[in-house]
């Protein structure tokens, strides 16, 4: 064209414009091909366990490749046609390749937990149960029908070692309880020695191990635990020393927890206990409240055979305000306490004893002629004295019963009243058609 011609084509403004904008287009067309050929979806889904390595082989050779997160996975070229992708954490990242063509190819590595060896392991360790694993991006999924409420915890406890997020699908019957029948009472010396043969009496330092136990005996004022006989009646022992006035019971609770969770009692209240701040040079007080009462923690956990093994800690505390100490014109009491710690296998029925935590009080009984007695100085010959020492023994009986949970609640009672209770009267409930009104 001549550059005649060429003016003539351009003279007219609008026609430049147009001009202009095709010129734009033919430069701006490449690069959105260019854009859209980057954009589309992965070309294949690559899933490979955390320390493990899978190898992509590519049909032409390989210029270069980009990991997004080297931190997830890491890829190596082992050949012109072949890479290597080694799964470092949990998690998904994208692997680009591009060949000497040119054209990338777009790759999503999902790095997983080790599913079949988890599942080989839980297997190996539960033969019993039929767990199967799955594994997906950062998630581990546990499913199947499981025998023992108590193994899915512990399916749980292996899987969480991947360090991957469990997801529970297991179906187990209901969870087996643990109810705990407790007894703290004071038992004079000659009702102790009736607990005494109905017990076998072993020291607490010799208490793990199996039930085959011989009696007997241990040293006075020793703490003491006690395992009963199979054929011991406790019950008959506890009615006999409460008929004599040798068994006052201080508290009964009934604790309910699950297996391998603590279970605490307290009966009593707290008392203020006045403490120094430390670095405080104007010697302030911050008043602290202490526990002091009938206090009882208990962990179980039930054996493979069936057994009941029991964390005990009871401890029996009450406030002593002729020794206690007195502080800006308030008297602070001393606490005393019993205390006794132990662990013991029982089965289901059997009755654990803790014996042994004395106590030894001094009652003084005045006995004086009225108003004569009252005399100072003279009246001490109208009055004596009367000093009565008290031993007690303080005797926790710990019993273990197993319960069976439920998923249903109890319906509650929708029947018809049998009776009616009206002012302290109780009075069977008229029949008969509705009064008319």
């Amino acid at each position: 064209m001549s550059p005649l011609a060429l003016r003539s084509a351009f003279a007219s403004p609008a026609r430049l414009c147009r001009g202009l904008a095709f010129a734009a287009g033919l430069l701006w067309l490449p690069a959105t091909v260019s854009a859209q050929r980057m954009v589309r979806q992965p070309e294949q889904v690559v899933s490979v366990s955390k320390g493990a390595s899978v190898l992509i082989v590519n049909q032409t050779p390989l210029q270069r490749f980009s990991v997004g997160d080297p931190a997830v996975a890491e890829a190596v070229v082992v050949s012109p046609t072949e890479i290597l992708v080694n799964g470092k954490t949990l998690g998904t990242t994208s692997l680009v390749l591009w060949d000497n063509t040119g054209t990338p190819r777009l790759y999503s590595i999902e790095v997983t937990a080790d599913a079949p060896g988890l599942e080989r392991y839980l297997s190996a360790l539960m033969p019993e149960e039929n767990i199967s694993v799955s594994a997906s991006g950062n998630s581990v999924t546990l499913s199947g029908n499981v025998k023992d409420p108590n193994s899915v915890a512990r399916a749980i406890e292996v899987a969480r070692s991947t360090g991957a997020v469990i997801v529970d699908n297991m179906v187990a019957p209901p969870a087996v309880q643990v109810l705990l029948q407790v007894r703290f009472a004071e038992i004079s010396r000659t009702a102790a020695k009736d607990f005494d043969a109905a017990f076998n009496a072993r020291n607490t330092d010799e208490l793990r191990g199996n039930l085959s136990w011989e009696g007997n005996t241990v040293s006075e004022g020793l703490i003491r635990a006690l395992v009963s006989s199979p054929g011991a009646n406790i019950e008959a022992i506890i009615a006999a020393s409460k008929s004599r006035g040798q068994f006052r019971s201080l508290a009964e609770p009934n604790l309910l927890t699950i297996p391998g969770k603590e279970a605490y009692f307290l009966a009593g209240g707290e008392f203020p206990f006045p403490t120094i701040q430390a670095g405080n040079q104007s010697g302030g007080i911050t008043i602290v409240f202490k526990d002091f009462g009938i206090k009882l923690r208990f962990t179980p956990t039930i054996t493979r055979s069936g057994a009941i093994r029991l964390k005990l800690a009871p401890e029996v505390s009450s406030l002593d305000f002729a020794n206690g100490l007195v502080i800006q014109g308030f008297t602070i009491p001393t606490v005393l306490t019993r205390r006794a710690e132990t662990e013991v296998e029982l089965r289901e029925g059997q009755h654990l004893a803790i014996a042994g935590l004395m106590d030894n009080n001094t009652v003084k009984n005045v006995t004086k002629i009225p108003i004569l007695g009252d005399i100072p100085i003279l009246g001490q010959f109208f009055r004596s004295t009367d000093a009565q020492q008290r031993r007690t023994e303080l005797l926790v009986l710990v019993s273990p019963r197993l319960v069976q949970g439920t998923d249903t609640a109890t319906p509650l009672p929708t029947e018809e009243p049998k009776d009616w209770e009206w002012d302290g009267s109780i009075g069977a409930p008229k029949t008969g058609p509705p009064a008319q009104h």
